[in-house]
């Protein structure tokens, strides 16, 4: 698939772990993968908000491409595995700490390299924000630490949402997920542009 004929990203997941199972995706008749190769990938982290163009640079160079192709195999694999398992606990709240993947997820973390850091707040337009805030760094300093930010972001998944709301689009083909944080909790397509106004059409040509 070249980039002429891929569409863009899908990120309509609401989450950053869920945006990455949609990184390969079959929204209607055609599969995309832009997980391709290893520019597929920086490019992909950076639209995702994972990683920073600053932080990817040096992975873009000629000789980190081996290193590169190594951590996107690594990545695609990971992908494969962390899909089946929201497929099976999607809409029941998560309680097995010793599911394989948690186990392999909890791997990946303590491999990085992580430090705390004071740094200024961002939410300064909120009155109760403090102007000084503690963050978690993950520095890259190899490709093959590229993992450790989609780990990152599958950990808070796991613990932060509510997995009753994670979602597969009720498109009859789609294949993308999504958290559910609408109001009533009642969002049934990945988006209206992709599946929902093809679902109003198909409805109303049968009145």
């Amino acid at each position: 698939m070249t980039q002429n004929t891929r569409p863009a990203p899908f990120f309509v997941g609401e989450n950053p772990a869920l945006d990455f199972l949609n990184s390969v995706a079959m929204p209607r008749t055609m599969c995309y993968d832009w997980l391709e190769t290893g520019p597929d990938l920086l490019d992909w982290l950076i639209a995702a908000e994972l990683a920073s163009e600053v932080e990817l640079a040096p992975f873009r160079i000629a000789a980190a491409a081996p290193a590169l192709e190594e951590a996107r195999q690594e990545i695609v694999a990971f992908r494969e595995r962390f899909r089946p398992f929201i497929e099976d606990v999607r809409g029941s709240q998560l309680t097995d700490a010793g599911h394989p993947v948690i186990t392999e997820i909890n791997t990946i973390l303590a491999r990085g390299a992580c430090f705390l850091q004071i740094t200024p707040a961002t939410e300064l337009d909120d009155p109760t924000a403090l102007p000084l805030i503690l963050v978690d760094r993950h520095p890259l300093t190899d490709p093959r630490e590229l993992i450790t930010r989609i780990a990152i972001a599958a950990a808070r998944l796991i613990t932060e949402a509510d997995f009753r709301y994670v979602r597969n689009c009720e498109g009859p083909t789609c294949t993308l997920y999504f958290l559910d944080i609408s109001k009533n909790h009642k969002r049934r397509w990945c988006s209206m542009e992709v599946c929902g106004n093809r679902a109003k059409a198909a409805a109303y040509r049968k009145r």
